[in-house]
């Protein structure tokens, strides 16, 4: 089959679509499908997905005509959509050519696909609205979207240790809220190895404050650019300190305990969700400093609050969503 993905990503708006979209075409081309990545940001794409993805550039987020023009000269057996523009009017006009699979963070616009999915933690407590037959609906943990390096680390025991070594700084692809500088100032007085990791997104700006802030901690605090060891190094850690983003249900799958703040609104879900469910030690949106550092004390402090968290996350997230996601796309008509 050839599935087209229509997904966007760029440091101003996030890596979060083009990544949980990549997973799912690794999944793809693994089984043996065609995929095409349609997109506004098409350097971005190029640098996130496989080789194998074609991609082709949209000279529009929000206006529909020029992917429903490529439609019309390929016609791929499905598309699967996950981009915030692609609202009610985006979807019935894919719709009415190709069988059309949505991906949809809220409740935002009215569905108007073959089938839905949200895998998120707070997916099945929203109130969606569906126009014309209702999708099949795929919502919940159990259909999240998880890159294959993820997946396959997740099988594995997580590490534990009583005394923890290690911690991570994950702020997102552009770190938006410019708050890696601010976490590695928390971690001073720390005796731990600290991992604070520059996004692709990141400018070199970005990147030289972070790299100061780490000379004047006295943790033994790595800055590395997009390494290529991220996912064990996620792993590895005793606890990671990250947005209320897409790497929440990565750290989840892996049972890396986590210290989550929203930074913008489309995170404040997640964060709460995290909350209500006690999955994480969650932090206002605008918190500085002394929250950070406070809650880096708990989790060095209370074992049994890291052990708990563990285990939580690993029950939350089994790791198995793409394979369910990539699965049921192939089977819409």
């Amino acid at each position: 089959m050839h599935i087209a993905i229509r997904a966007d990503g760029s440091p101003d708006i996030g890596y979060g679509h083009l990544s949980r979209s990549c997973a799912l075409a690794q999944e793809l081309l693994t089984r043996g499908h065609i995929v095409t990545v349609a997109t506004t940001t098409p350097q971005p794409a190029q640098e996130v997905f496989p080789d194998d993805t074609q991609t082709i550039e949209l000279l529009s987020r929000s206006n529909p005509e020029p992917f429903i023009d490529w439609l019309a000269t390929t016609t791929p057996n499905a598309v699967f959509t996950d981009a915030y523009p692609v609202d009610t009017d985006y979807q019935r006009a894919i719709r009415e050519r190709v069988p059309l699979a949505v991906l949809q963070d809220d409740d935002r616009h009215a569905v108007c696909a073959d089938l839905f999915t949200n895998g998120n933690l707070y997916a099945p407590d929203l109130a969606y609205e569906f126009v014309g037959e209702p999708p099949e609906q795929y919502l919940g943990t159990d259909y999240v979207l998880l890159r294959q390096e993820i997946r396959e680390a997740a099988t594995d025991e997580p590490l534990w240790r009583k005394e923890p070594e290690r911690a991570i700084i994950m702020m997102g692809g552009s770190d938006i809220a410019d708050l890696t500088p601010t976490v590695v100032r928390a971690f001073d007085g720390c005796e731990l190895r600290v991992d604070a990791i520059v996004g692709p997104g990141c400018s070199v700006e970005q990147e030289e404050a972070i790299r100061d802030a780490a000379d004047a901690c006295t943790a033994d605090v790595h800055v590395d650019r997009d390494p290529d060891d991220l996912v064990d190094r996620m792993a590895q850690a005793d606890f990671a300190v990250s947005t209320a983003s897409s790497t929440t249900y990565e750290l989840l799958a892996l049972g890396t305990p986590i210290i989550s703040i929203p930074v913008v609104d489309n995170q404040e879900p997640i964060a709460a969700a995290l909350r209500a469910r006690d999955a994480a030690t969650v932090l206002n949106r605008g918190d500085g400093a002394e929250a950070f550092r406070s809650a880096i004390r708990e989790y060095i402090q209370e074992t049994e609050l890291r052990r708990q968290r563990q285990m939580s996350g690993r029950k939350l997230v089994d790791g198995k969503g793409t394979q369910r996601v990539a699965k049921y796309i192939t089977t819409i008509n």
